[in-house]
């Protein structure tokens, strides 16, 4: 019952994290490769949006 706080975390880390079968393991790359994409996207979608801002306030006749 002693047990450390290291190897506490350890053990909630691996029954949280590892999988007891391939489908479960397939399951979760699966939704970490269809989520994952997404905050890549929004990152580029404000950078469009900045650029395009700065772009017009350096060359307001240009457009």
């Amino acid at each position: 019952m002693t047990e450390s706080i290291p190897g506490r975390v350890r053990q909630w880390f691996t029954a949280a994290f590892a999988f007891t079968s391939p489908e479960q393991a397939a399951d979760a790359m699966a939704d970490a490769s269809r989520w994952g994409w997404l905050p890549a996207l929004s990152g580029v979608a404000v950078g469009a949006d900045h650029a395009r801002a700065r772009h017009d306030e350096s060359a307001p006749g240009a457009g």
